[in-house]
This record gives C-alpha cells, sequence and structure tokens, in this order.
C-alpha cells in the first residue's frame, strides 16, 4: 500500500512532501473467537470503526493514558486487513490541556491508543475540526501522517488500501457545518457537494475494485434517519459506491439495502462522553470482501462506552442487556430484509 501525502514538520512549521509506502499487514490476532485476519484466503477484512471522541471528561477521566480506554478490544480491533475511523477532535502537542472547549481538543498521547485499536486511517472530515485555528488543525493533521496513519477526508484525496490484487477506495466528506463551507475547503477539508462526491467516485472506480463513502451527517442529538442522510446515501450509490456508511449521527440505525448496495447510517460512537444511553451502544463493524470483490458479509460485534472513560465488549459490561441490543438491532435488520443472524454474540449480515 502506498499514498502520496504530507507530513507535518513540528520544528520548523513547514508541510513537506513525503510518500508513505511498505506498510506491513497486520499480524494474526484473535480474540474470543471472533474476527481473525484472513492472510491465507483472498478475502479481504475491514474493520470499521465509529466515531472518536476523547477530549473533556474522557481525557481527564484517563488521565489522559488514552490507550487504557481500549484495553477490552483491541485485540479485535487489530485483527483485520484495514481499519478506519473516523476523528472529531483536534491533537494538541500540549501534555495537559486546560481550556473550555476542551471537549473538542486533546493531548498527543492520543496516538497511542489510535496505534493501539490498529487504525490504519482517519477521517478528519467532521464538523469540530476548525473550532480552532487553521494551525491546529494542521498540527492534528501532521502528528497523525507522522505516525504512519492515512488522513482521510481531505478535499479530493480519497485513501486506497490494496492486497490480494484488490484496491479498495475510501472517500469520505463532511455534511455538517459549523461556520462557513469557505473554511473547511481552505483547510483542505472535504465538504459534501452532490457533483464533488460524483466526480470522486467516478475517479476512485478508475483503480479500485470496491469504493465505500463515509459521509459526516445527520443529528448529533438526534436518534433517526434525516432525509438529507437518505438522498446523499442514495446518490452515492446511484454514481457508483458500493458501501455507504456516516458517523455524527447519534447512535446505531439497523442496516438497509438500496439497489442491493448496503448503507450503514450510522457507525455510532466508539468512544464519547455522550450522556445518551443510546450513544453509548455500538458496534465494531467488520466487513468481508471476497475474491470477485464482493462484499460479502457484515459482522456487528456489540460494544459499549462505560463510564465516560473505556469502550468494552458489551458481553463484559452487562450480558443480558447486550441481548436485548443484539436481538433489537438483528430484529430490525430481517424487518429490513437483510439476511441478519446472531452467532455467537454476533450479528451476521450475509449480503
Amino acid at each position: 500500500m502506498a499514498n502520496s501525502t504530507v507530513k507535518y514538520n513540528e520544528e520548523t512549521d513547514i508541510a513537506v512532501n513525503s510518500t508513505l509506502d511498505n506498510v506491513e499487514d497486520k499480524e494474526n490476532t484473535q480474540s474470543d473467537g471472533k474476527v481473525e485476519n484472513t492472510n491465507d484466503n483472498n478475502n479481504i477484512t475491514i474493520n470499521l470503526l465509529g466515531e472518536i471522541m476523547m477530549g473533556g471528561e474522557v481525557s481527564k477521566n484517563l488521565g489522559y493514558v488514552y490507550s487504557y480506554a481500549f484495553k477490552d478490544i483491541y485485540t479485535i480491533t487489530r485483527a483485520s486487513d484495514f481499519t478506519y475511523a473516523n476523528l472529531s477532535t483536534n491533537i494538541t502537542n500540549l501534555d495537559k490541556i486546560e481550556d473550555p472547549k476542551s471537549k473538542y481538543i486533546v493531548t498527543k498521547d492520543v496516538i497511542n491508543g489510535i496505534n493501539a485499536l490498529g487504525i490504519d486511517s482517519i477521517s478528519v472530515a467532521s464538523d469540530h475540526m476548525l473550532d480552532f485555528s487553521e494551525k491546529m488543525f494542521r498540527t492534528t493533521r501532521g502528528i497523525l501522517e507522522n505516525s504512519n496513519i492515512y488522513v482521510a477526508g481531505q478535499k479530493d484525496n480519497p485513501v486506497y488500501f490494496e492486497k490480494n490484487n484488490k484496491k479498495i477506495a475510501i472517500i469520505s466528506t463532511n455534511s455538517v457545518i459549523l461556520g462557513t463551507k469557505n473554511n473547511y475547503e481552505n483547510s483542505g477539508i472535504s465538504v459534501y457537494s452532490a457533483n464533488n462526491l460524483k466526480k470522486n467516485i467516478e475517479e476512485a472506480k478508475k483503480s479500485a475494485n470496491v469504493v465505500i463513502v463515509d459521509v459526516h451527517w445527520g443529528r448529533d442529538y438526534e436518534y433517526g434517519v434525516t432525509n438529507e442522510m437518505s438522498q446523499i446515501a442514495h446518490n452515492a450509490i446511484d454514481y457508483g459506491a458500493d458501501l455507504v456508511i456516516g458517523t455524527h449521527a447519534l447512535g446505531v440505525y439497523p442496516i438497509i439495502k438500496y439497489k442491493d448496495k448496503p448503507i450503514i447510517y450510522s457507525l455510532g460512537y466508539l468512544i464519547s462522553d455522550t450522556d445518551y444511553l443510546v450513544g453509548k451502544d455500538s458496534f465494531i463493524f467488520n466487513l468481508v470482501i471476497d475474491s470477485n470483490s464482493k462484499i460479502t458479509t457484515l459482522n456487528m460485534i456489540p460494544i459499549y462506552i462505560k463510564d465516560k472513560k473505556q469502550t468494552v465488549l458489551y458481553k463484559n459490561y452487562d450480558e443480558y442487556k447486550m441481548r436485548d441490543y443484539l436481538k433489537q438491532m438483528n430484529d430490525w435488520n430481517v424487518e429490513n430484509s437483510l439476511d441478519s443472524k446472531i452467532v455467537d454474540d454476533t450479528i451476521v449480515i450475509n449480503f
């Protein structure tokens, strides 16, 4: 896997062109009989994680030891060929943060948590990325890139992942604007428009076998798919996307299909300080793509955000509540005419 990108030099505050090459495959890791790397066949596995918001109370509860938040799940998140997530906070070089907007900022030590999860690429196409100065955003981007993490969500710059002679493209964009659209675009963050999404999908499809579209959308304090979310998702598939996923919207929604292509309207939060019960329930979404470049399976492993501090396997928090949650989500999937079943505490959807 290789991608032309930009690294940020903290000492000189100058961006220099660089190329990241030869990213090694992850170790063949297994936990509780769950998802494991499939290096011995031609399948590709991708872990899709929800929104990472570790500022404010989360940082304080962890004492800025961010990796602790994921000690219950990182062997699962690492056990795939590629792991992707969305970041909703800026990263500063400070060791501690005292700021009224601290909910949307973390210290550089957050990289330890991101690396513990085995994240290969993280999207910065989110609404709070410009809550601070443009220099702060450049620092955020630079810290990620200096850690060999591909920064998705940059304008006209899809992320590509290649394995087994198959190339996967992820196009990430933001439709939730705080302030002006120009602020995001001038900072290099992708902003949604139908024409721009169409252009990027068509360009990605020239070389990619599978195109995934990720949109930051919806309402973060209201549960439900909006008309705008539905229209954007349908547009993406009409333009050629094979899968549409979303972040920012509160909670996880039932999976649907449109023109035989899956839509995951919300990946939920991977971690946050939300007080909403529906925001604390979530999943690790594990996608399986076969040798014919077909999305064949989606595994949904239930997780829970505990005490605004740690993301745990739901069964380790409350096995009975987990079963109710799994049944509710699975029933909704079945109502949406999906081949969805509960197998070993995981929802398995076959496409």
